[in-house]
């Protein structure tokens, strides 16, 4: 193999995150051709090399800086215009300043900045990091901008909710509300796929383990592979499912970090198929934004009390450090360098989390100048030519007399020693600009019917006013004034999941977005009821109504007087009713909604009167019988309000004659009956009926006096 067949082989080797940029090679070898020359050991003066690390910008200064993540300093800086509040992101050859009303590029290798573009939208984007970009992901305008060479700014069909990056360029985003996962490939101008639909009803969040896309499903605690072929099957988290479970965009040590800010609990979950149980660390009491996986350290930030926490992959916590105070929101972020930085809203300060989770408070300021002449840390100055020693302190307090330039000459009186001026006072800080407001804190949405109410707390002004909030969801969006502290979302359809995001608005631009998820449902409209008297009770039948989204758990059903029946069919009965009374039956259906609420339906109702057992007689046609033949008429007989379908004895009776006639009938299905067998023929006498019950009840009838 030839020597330039190993160089060009050598080289593409060489990972696209380590590629060092063209000037910064040049001087290395212009530095060993040098050296091996002259036989100088030491790097040249002017030789610049920016390693692995984290870029961020410091908009008092309206410069870029670069950490180095391993020594936790500054070792490069680029004067680039900005807005406060920027984020940095950066490709193999250029960094971008990304602010709400430019994206500014600087060259990494001349630390020059280039022109400025308009951003697509004024909301915070996520950064990727990763091959063929960097790219910024605008979640609420559901845009995606691919920085560099070619750039390209392209739709994703939607809100999007969640994002994650795979080592080979790979993109992929959770589309808020639709239930699809989809790819964007390395040098792809539009969005490559959605091969991923998730269950329906199901949401959740994206991570990355192992270089593999994983979907967190957050409906049914489990934890899923994601792949071009769709999700892989469900491995159990060991937690409760909670619309609260929020994953790191990495695992750490091989272990989901997964932070439950309802609980303030951190856990650390096993994807693997047989789960070893989860680490759960129980937090202080605050709000937390988080978890960052970097390495094998998991930060959080508790916003309560400006405080950064970090934890090893066991759970065990490494260190918690006061975030240092000033104007903006802060961020939490993961640098090219796989390590931790929380970074300042004015960028003045970063916290850097070392490898073993210990944090180190670094001033963002110019890095120092490295000069031959220059002395080492904590040694004194050497002295400058033309210049004398300082002047040894007596222990009284007073100067020594300084040494006088006439020694040798003839002799003069001391001088009085000179009062050291004054240090001129420091100028005044250049004024803070407003940025815009930071992310909604409690953000929680409930729904209702055929709606929701979607509430939150006040977010920070960071200098100006909040004039408005923003509610963002699939279908739609709302803004109300900057006092509002709730909103309802009317139009909605029941049974579906929304994500309702909100964004606080002031004059220097729109914040950061907090979501919460609800799904509307209805409660049950009235059954359609029927109601029939029968046997001495009632019997109620009725159609199951629309359960408006919900599920249904039971019907109630009462009666007047009567005890509350809970039943799972469509029918009940009710026994023992008194005869001659009303009575009002109801039932209503009582639901599940998909958010786990119990609501009541609407109430159907209606009312049954049970009639008294009465029996009543009269003369009726002339006839003739074996005992009746003169003057003989038929008695008819006339029974409501007994047992249908029940045989009864009629029993004539006169006033001289207690049982003149006894014969039998059945009543009919309302249990009444009509019977005229029975006759009588003697005048001048008092006749009444005895209807006599299986049990031996007797109804007597009215009397009549026979003529």
């Amino acid at each position: 193999m030839s020597e330039n067949t190993r160089r060009n082989s050598s080289r593409k080797t060489v990972s696209w995150r380590t590629r060092l940029p063209v000037i910064a090679v040049v001087v290395v070898a212009a530095a060993a051709v040098t050296a091996a020359v002259t036989g100088a050991a030491k790097p040249l003066p002017g030789m610049r090399v920016v390693p692995g690390g984290h870029w961020v910008y410091n908009s008092v200064l309206q410069a870029a800086f670069h950490l180095d993540g391993g020594t936790a300093g500054i070792d490069a800086q680029a004067a680039v215009p900005g807005d406060q509040g920027s984020q940095v992101v950066q490709g193999d050859t250029n960094g971008y300043v990304v602010g709400d009303s430019r994206i500014s590029r600087f060259g990494k290798s001349d630390l020059t900045a280039g022109p400025a573009v308009a951003p697509p939208s004024k909301e915070v984007p996520l950064g990727l990091e990763t091959a063929g970009g960097p790219y910024l992901v605008y979640r609420q305008a559901g845009q995606v901008v691919r920085l560099g060479d070619p750039s390209a700014t392209m739709s994703a069909g939607g809100p999007i909710s969640d994002a994650v990056a795979t080592a080979d360029g790979t993109v992929w985003l959770l589309r808020a509300g639709s239930g699809l996962i989809c790819r964007l490939d390395q040098g792809a101008d539009r969005v490559t796929s959605c091969p991923v639909v998730l269950p329906a009803g199901h949401t959740g969040s994206l991570t990355v383990v192992g270089d593999q896309p994983h979907f967190v499903d957050t409906t049914d605690a489990t934890l899923r592979a994601v792949g071009t072929g769709g999700l892989g099957d469900a491995v159990s988290m060991g937690l409760a499912p909670s619309a609260n479970l929020r994953p790191a965009a990495n695992d750490v040590s091989g272990r989901v970090p997964l932070l439950d800010q309802q609980t303030n609990r951190l856990y650390l979950v096993d994807p693997a198929p047989k789960p070893q149980k989860p680490v759960a660390v129980q937090l202080p009491a605050g709000q937390y934004d988080g978890p960052v996986a970097g390495g094998s350290v998991v930060a959080l930030v508790d916003r309560s009390s400006g405080t950064l926490l970090t934890f090893d992959g066991t759970g065990k916590q490494a260190d918690a450090k006061p975030i240092p105070p000033g104007a903006g929101t802060s961020r939490l972020d993961r640098g090219e360098d796989s390590q931790v930085y929380v970074e300042g809203g004015q960028g003045t300060h970063v916290l850097v989390v070392g490898k073993d989770g210990k944090v180190t408070d670094v001033p963002v300021v110019p890095p120092p100048v490295n000069k031959p002449d220059q002395p080492a840390p904590g040694q004194p100055a050497p002295p400058q030519p033309g210049t004398l020693p300082p002047v040894e302190q007596r222990g009284t307090g007073d100067a020594a007399p300084k040494p006088d330039v006439n020694a040798g000459n003839k002799p003069g009186p001391a001088r009085t020693p000179e009062k050291p001026a004054k240090p001129a006072k420091p100028p005044a800080p250049p004024a803070v600009p407003a940025s815009p407001p930071g992310a909604p804190p409690s953000v929680s949405a409930t729904g209702g019917a055929g709606s929701a109410t979607v509430s939150w707390g006040a977010a920070a002004a960071n200098r100006a006013t909040v004039t408005s909030y923003q509610i963002s969801w699939s279908g739609g969006s709302k803004t109300v004034g900057g006092g509002t502290r709730q909103a309802s979302i009317p139009g909605l359809s029941n049974g579906t999941r929304y994500t309702f995001t909100v964004v606080a608005v002031n004059k220097a631009g729109t914040g950061p977005g907090a979501s919460a998820s609800a799904t509307p449902a209805a409660s049950a409209s009235a059954p359609g009821l029927t109601a029939t008297y029968r046997n001495g009770g009632a019997s109620l039948s009725w159609t199951q109504p629309d359960l408006g989204g919900g599920q249904l758990v039971n019907y109630l059903v009462t009666g007047t007087g009567q005890a509350q029946q809970t039943v799972s069919g469509t029918t009940a009965t009710y026994s023992g009713l008194a005869a001659g009374k009303s009575y009002t039956f109801t039932v209503r259906a009582v639901t599940k909604t998909p958010d786990g609420e119990t609501r009541n339906g609407a109430t159907a109702s209606k009312s049954i009167t049970v009639p008294a057992q009465s029996v009543s007689i009269s003369r009726g046609a002339k006839t003739s019988s074996s005992n009746c033949s003169k003057d003989c008429y038929q008695v008819n007989v006339s029974m409501t309000g007994f047992e249908a379908n029940t045989k009864y004895d009629i029993q004539l009776s006169s006033s001289s004659n207690n049982n003149v006639q006894t014969e039998s009938t059945t009543t009919n299905a309302s249990g009444s009956a009509n019977y005229n067998q029975l006759d009588y023929d003697v005048a001048g006498e008092t006749i009444y009926v005895q209807v006599i019950a299986p049990d031996g009840t007797i109804v007597k009838s009215n009397s009549i006096t026979w003529k």
